[in-house]
């Protein structure tokens, strides 16, 4: 039987709307979400720092999953990303998601700091390091000499492995990443916006056939949209990089984006108006309708 559909929201990391997050993350549990999610943009001044907020969130809940959305793996290497996420895990009791990306946009990445010189290094980076975290994950000594990184008896857990690991979740786009999401990820995430609607049956294909290619079953890799617009019966409707309209109109676009696309699980990524207020209108008016 497959898992049910799931709800989340993602919510704001600047630093001016720290107490909408913290309040907008406390509504959300309440209202049955299953996950919140904070957007990881190091080099942008006006947010804060993803894998700082994400311990707090999940130390002013108890129930709900919390993921970064997504990690921008230039900025942080596998052995430092394992060793946070598994004291997440711990420390959470399990409710920690890894959310995986090799950053984006990424021309500007480099003069911030970032590992690789160009995007194509850093996809090759991603396609050794999800690999590479896993057995870090295992909780014993890796070595490891790979084209991108290095390890010599590294131990990237305190104590027993995490259980459970850590899913990842990869968000991809483009053909080389789509693949490295069918061999390796446990989740797709990718974002209404920063694609058409047209062509995700091609990248659900994509994702499965990779999958298939690499052993796996295409069920392994859970398929989860953000989905950023905004509720709201006076504007004008939109279905397409944004979603925007009546609780019924979104509902309707969610029942389509499962049933034709074949997404699980649905983060609200709000773009408009108090964060707070658009979470309660999703769990409240959008979600029963579904």
């Amino acid at each position: 039987m497959a898992d049910p559909i799931s709800y989340g929201a993602a919510l704001p990391a600047s630093a001016h709307r720290l107490p909408e997050l913290l309040e907008a993350t406390a509504i959300a549990e309440e209202l049955g979400a299953d996950l919140v999610t904070v957007a990881d943009h190091p080099y942008l001044p006006s947010e804060l720092d993803a894998w700082t907020l994400v311990p707090l969130l999940l130390a002013r809940t108890s129930r709900v999953r919390v993921a970064t959305n997504v990690t921008a793996l230039p900025f942080r290497t596998p052995a430092v990303i394992a060793k946070g996420a598994a004291t997440l895990q711990h420390t959470s009791g399990g409710r920690f998601v890894l959310g995986l990306g090799a950053g984006g946009p990424y021309d500007g990445l480099p003069g911030w700091g970032a590992q690789w010189g160009t995007l194509g290094e850093a996809i090759g980076a991603l396609d050794e390091a999800i690999p590479l975290l896993r057995r870090l994950w295992s909780g014993q000594p890796v070595t490891h000499d790979g084209a991108y990184y290095r390890l010599h008896d590294a131990v990237a857990v305190a104590g027993a492995a995490p259980d459970p690991v850590p899913p990842v979740w990869v968000g991809s786009f483009k053909p080389r990443m789509l693949a490295i999401t069918g061999r390796h990820a446990d989740g797709w995430l990718p974002t209404n916006a920063y694609l058409s609607l047209d062509d995700v049956p091609a990248m659900q294909r994509a994702i499965d056939d990779a999958a298939v290619a690499a052993g796996r079953s295409p069920s392994a890799v859970r398929r989860v949209f953000n989905v950023m617009g905004v509720i709201d019966e006076s504007r004008p409707q939109r279905n397409d990089q944004l979603l925007v309209g009546s609780a019924a109109h979104w509902a309707e676009a969610l029942a389509d984006y499962r049933d034709r696309l074949g997404f699980e699980t649905f983060v609200f990524w709000p773009v408009h108006g108090d964060t707070r207020r658009q979470v309660e209108l999703f769990f409240q008016a959008v979600v029963p309708k579904l």
